[in-house]
Formats: C-alpha cells, structure tokens, sequence
C-alpha cells in the first residue's frame, strides 16, 4: 500500500512534461506558431477576419475549425461589456458564453491583450493538465494506491484532444476531480464550489457533480444536496446574467447541432466509419470499452467511475457531428478514460460489505 501522504509533485512535473511536449508537437509544423490552438478553419472567415484584425495574422487550417476560436473571442470580453465587437462574432453567443472560466482565467479576467491572450489559453491548458494530474494522484493515494495513476489525467486522449483544440474540458474534468478529493477530505462545501467551478467550465460537468452526488447517497445513506445544488445554482445565475448582457446579440450564426434522437447520431456515423476498416475496428473498440465500463463501475463504488457514468448516458443522444470524429467523442467521454484504473482497483460493494468499510462514506475511492 502506499502511504497517504505520498507527494504528487513528481507526477505533476510529468503531466506538464507530456502536456508541454504534445503542444510543442502540434506547434513545430507551424513555425511554433500558437495561433493553430485557435483553431480557425478555411469554413470560419468571421472568425478568422475577428482574429486577424486583432492579432495581424493568424493560422487558418483546412481540417475542421474547432473551439480555440471561440475561447479566444470570448477571453478578449470575459464579462461581455462590449458584445458588438467581440461576442457578435460568436457563432451561438448564449450557448458558448456558458462556458466562462476558461476564457476569464485566460485572459487575466479581462485585463490581457490578445497577443497574450493566445499563449495564455495554450499555458493554462497545458498548467491543469498538471495540476489535474496532482489531483488525481492524491485521490489514488487517498485509497493506498500510487500516485502515478494520476498520470491518467494527461495520458487521456480525449484531455489531448482538448489541448489540440484550445478545448475547455482538461480545466473543467480537472476542477471536478479536485471537486472529488475534496469531498474525499470531508470538505463539502469547498467539493460543491468545485463542481460549480467546472459546471462554468463546462456545462455537461453538473452531470458529474450529479453521478459523485449518487454514490455518496449510497454511502452514506443520505443526500449530500450541496454537491448538486450549488453547481446548478451558479450555473442559472450566470445564465441569468448572460440573459441580459447578450439580449440583443444574435451572433455569427451556424455552428453544429452536438445532440439528436438517442442512437441517431451513433447509427450515422457508423455508415462513415465503415468507408475505412481500420477507423471502424478502432471507433467499435472504443465503444466496446464505455460499453463494458458501465456494469463494472456500477459494481466498483468508484467516486471518478461515478462521475463518469452520466457521460455514457449522455453519449447516447450526441449527434452525428460528435459520433462522426473520434477525437470528438473521445473528449466527450473524457472522464471514463481516466476512471477505469481507479475503478478497477476498488472493491465491490460485496467486498466493501465483508471487509466493514462500508460505513466510511467519505474514504476515497
């Protein structure tokens, strides 16, 4: 067993090692330009004129336009002051505003330029791909396992598929990972202030908060109604204020449905991933993974498997645009990808039962 207190430091030093080089990695063809995490694409020329006029050049990519672009939109008018200018240019600006942390940390709170403002999303991405790896190695430790298991934070495909893309999801699962440890150490409060955290992050987290919220019910024989409540509470006053700030902003239009019927979207890709074999055998053994993972974490009370779960429900209604691509749906199902080794070093609930640790709701898990 490995002690409790076991420092995490070592494995953060490695995730910012494997994060800066995958950027580095992504950069290099481009002269190490880090206007390619923007994401802008041949398909956006709003977005990209918006950059240019900022920036004086900016990389425009023939594949699909992605996040990035809308990240840095938002980091140059966090709080939305001055929304003919900045959040007009967004393709659907209540949809995207929801997601607020990441372009406010970013961008200072509002105070950096966007030179800046382009290296800092890149550094802040590549910083929580780190401190998510530290947070997740104190809940391995918190359960006597090794902390390098928190190596499965930058080692997740989908979290690189976040970097690639200027996406917002390693700050988000890493903010709701420290929502776990914090819980893990009986602070309540300050877990459910996480989860909000990610929640502004990243919307499709309050599902997180709500899966870590089922297995503490079960735990402990009562709900913990913070750990939803709060998250959902500062998700609808942010909403609220977006109400007002982007009342008349109609925005750049287009953008891609991310739901449909359930199945839909997962039936239509298959027709695209059939033209090739070999993305059809990988896309199918992806699949096949969440597929298996869902009884198992079911049987092993695992807080990260928990939190995991309501993404594989919500895999069944994502829409062709998310199922066609398999970066997408792996950032989508990003939080099952670093629980499925915390998941199988746990107990079941009959072992737990038989060994009388059952009562203790709040040991790691």
């Amino acid at each position: 067993m490995i002690e409790r207190d076991a420092p995490v430091w070592p494995v953060g030093l490695a995730g910012l090692a494997i994060g800066a080089a995958f950027a580095v990695r992504v950069m290099l063809p481009y002269g190490m330009d880090p206007t390619v995490f923007l994401r802008l694409g041949d398909e956006s020329p709003i977005q990209t004129t918006y950059a240019r006029a900022l920036l004086g050049d900016a990389i425009s990519r023939r594949d699909f336009a992605h996040d990035g672009r809308w990240f840095f939109i938002q980091a140059n008018d966090p709080w939305y002051v001055d929304t003919e200018h900045h959040a007009a240019f967004l393709d659907r600006p209540r949809y995207r505003a929801q997601r607020m942390l990441l372009p406010t940390v970013a961008s200072a709170f509002g105070t950096l330029p966007p030179e800046a403002i382009v290296w800092s999303l890149l550094i802040t991405n590549v910083l929580w791909l780190a401190v998510g790896a530290m947070l997740a190695g104190k809940v391995a430790t918190a359960s006597g396992l090794s902390p390098w298991l928190g190596l499965w934070m930058p080692l997740n495909p989908g979290l690189l598929f976040e970097l690639e893309i200027g996406g917002a999801g390693i700050l988000a699962y890493a903010l709701a990972v420290g929502g776990v440890w914090a819980l893990i150490r009986g602070h309540r409060t300050a877990s459910a202030m996480s989860f909000a955290a990610a929640a502004l992050t990243k919307e499709v987290m309050l599902l997180f908060a709500v899966g870590v919220f089922a297995l503490a019910w079960l735990r402990e024989r009562r709900p913990t109604w913070r750990l939803v409540i709060v998250p959902a509470v500062v998700v609808a006053a942010w909403f609220a204020y977006l109400a007002v700030r982007l009342s008349d902003i109609r925005g750049a239009g287009g953008g891609q449905d991310a739901f449909s019927a359930p199945f839909l979207g997962f039936a239509q890709a298959i027709r695209v991933w059939a033209q090739d074999p070999w993305h059809m055998v990988l896309n199918l053994a992806i699949v096949a993974i969440v597929v298996v993972f869902v009884p198992a974490a079911i049987r092993r009370p695992s807080w990260l498997a928990w939190g995991a779960l309501p993404f594989i429900g919500l895999a069944t209604v994502l829409s062709f645009n998310v199922w066609r691509e398999t970066h997408d749906f792996l950032r989508a199902l990003a939080p099952v990808f670093t629980a499925i080794p915390f998941m199988l070093t746990r107990p079941t609930w009959k072992e737990l039962d038989s060994a009388c640790v059952a009562d203790q709701s709040l040991e790691p898990a």
